[in-house]
């Protein structure tokens, strides 16, 4: 059996298609509806700064991923006490206004932040 060069872009194209098919709708799939600590999270914030998280919590991003960047860029806009260091949230407490930073396996950092517009207290 002889394949024609029509042939040769039908197979080509099949599975570069069906595979672009497949990934179009999750792509373009609409957010699922905030938990309910996002929908609390978010009643603590103000206006303005809710409405840039939501406007960041997209495409997979989630609320309280969107406020743990928003708080660690806060903490290294104030100046960080080891500038360059990683630094992953671990914790955040609005009741408290208080943030736990991890530097390492066994070394945190408590922050205290406004939890109305997420800007850290010092």
């Amino acid at each position: 059996m002889q394949m024609t060069l029509n042939d040769l872009k039908i197979a080509m194209i099949c599975p570069m298609a069906l595979s672009l098919a497949t990934l179009a709708p999750a792509a373009m799939a609409q957010p699922a509806t905030p938990s309910s600590l996002d929908r609390a999270v978010l009643a603590q914030l103000d206006a303005p700064t809710r409405a840039d998280v939501e406007k960041r919590a997209v495409r997979g991003n989630t609320v309280t991923g969107v406020v743990g960047t928003i708080l660690l860029n806060n903490y290294y806009a104030a100046g960080a006490r080891k500038p360059g260091q990683a630094l992953t949230v671990v914790a955040v407490d609005f009741s408290r206004g208080a943030v736990v930073f991890r530097r390492s396996a066994n070394v945190f950092e408590v922050q205290r932040f406004n939890p109305h517009n997420l800007q850290l207290q010092r």
